[in-house]
């Protein structure tokens, strides 16, 4: 069991870090918007606004991935994104988010009361994520709607990491089940990509859009540091995260 007190604290200049990287791309092209004067020129007009959605994450092995721990847990999103259409087929698009990802693991470890005890945790992890994403879309298939395939990668800094987890054990061979939650933040490391896979719909509103979004993020990295679901085996193993976002955008 961690000790809470082994919280690790956020850091600002990594944080700071990761903001002035949204900041950094879009900036040249809010100038270029500014000095093209909107939509002068032929360019076309850059669009930004908020976006909420859910999550559904699970930990699998890495760099294999070919078998999955015990289960998945839900998050939510929330942040906000700034679309520049390159083209009428290609939008450029970066997000700065609040996503939960994580997953479900299973750990085996000795009990003090003698035997094993099993252990089964929901691991929740708060992070700030950061897409930079390529939309190629079908202009004018239908009036006021543009079905889109979304790729890139993101950029993800760790916050937190919370387990919520339930442990069996046993006395006299009759097993007794108890819960809890437990700050696991010294277990999962701070930098995490990914690479978004997805598709995507844009919708005319009267004079505002809409954006409904399915991707699925794929763990570039591993997440953990040195996870050992049987500790009476040492049998050490890295995890990533891979997570399915559901999104609703609305420009502003």
């Amino acid at each position: 069991m961690k000790n809470c007190s082994s919280f690790r604290r956020l850091s600002p200049l990594r944080l700071a870090w990761a903001l002035s990287f949204l900041v950094g791309w879009s900036a040249p092209v809010l100038a270029q918007e500014a000095d093209t004067g909107g939509d002068s020129g032929g360019s076309l007009p850059l669009t930004y606004g908020a976006k909420i959605g859910l999550t559904s994450s699970g930990f699998y092995e890495f760099p294999t991935k070919d078998r999955d721990h015990t289960g998945h847990v839900t998050g939510v999103a929330v942040g906000g994104f700034v679309n520049y259409p390159i083209t009428d087929m290609f939008t450029a698009s970066a997000e700065l988010l609040y996503m939960q990802q994580g997953g479900t693991r299973f750990e085996l470890k000795e009990s003090a009361l003698g035997g094993n005890t099993v252990l089964t945790g929901n691991v929740t992890l708060h992070n700030i994520e950061i897409p930079i994403l390529l939309r190629a879309g079908l202009p004018g298939l239908l009036p006021g709607f543009k079905p889109e395939l979304i790729v890139g990668p993101s950029f993800g800094f760790n916050l937190a990491a919370r387990q919520s987890q339930d442990f069996t054990f046993f006395i006299e061979d009759f097993p007794v089940t108890t819960d809890g939650t437990e700050n696991v933040r010294s277990e999962f490391r701070s930098i995490q990509w990914g690479l978004n896979l997805g598709l995507g719909t844009e919708v005319a509103v009267g004079e505002h859009l809409m954006y409904f979004d399915a991707r699925y993020r794929v763990g570039l990295n591993p997440v953990n540091n040195g996870f050992d679901a049987y500790d009476l085996l040492r049998d050490a193993t890295d995890i990533v995260t891979n997570s399915f976002f559901f999104s609703l955008g609305f420009a502003l």
